[in-house]
């Protein structure tokens, strides 16, 4: 029997976690795409936010340290019309495949200089008998 698949994961961030948009340090933590792509928004920080959220909630949900290489190992995408979605490398990928979990499913929100995401590993439907 596999073990049993960890709970979700929450991350929020206030304003106060929050840099500007031009701020260096998002490279640390972000891809070059994800970058781009919040700049294209009004409120950049918050979609950035969003981002860096949702990557230290993989790491909590997976019992992995959010340093920058994880971060940069992971990326948040997202296609016109369709909600987000996780691209998994390094630490995480090696760990999700080594322990057969199925890949997580992440959710992000963003409002008033605040931002937040949830990670989680969605339930394998049982086979039928």
């Amino acid at each position: 029997m596999a073990a049993p698949a960890p709970g979700p994961a929450l991350v929020l961030l206030s304003p106060a976690q929050i840099p500007d948009p031009d701020d260096a340090r998002w490279h640390d933590w972000l891809t070059a795409e994800e970058i781009s792509f919040s700049h294209g928004f009004h409120r950049a920080h918050e979609h950035l936010a969003a981002r860096k959220a949702a990557k230290a909630a993989v790491a909590s949900l997976l019992g992995l340290p959010p340093d920058p290489r994880l971060c940069r190992a992971l990326e948040v995408l997202r296609a016109p019309g369709a909600g987000p979605v996780l691209r998994l490398g390094g630490a995480a990928e090696r760990l999700l495949r080594g322990e057969g979990l199925p890949h997580p499913r992440v959710s992000l929100t963003h409002a008033r200089g605040h931002a937040a995401a949830l990670v989680w590993l969605p339930i394998r439907k049982a086979a039928a008998r």
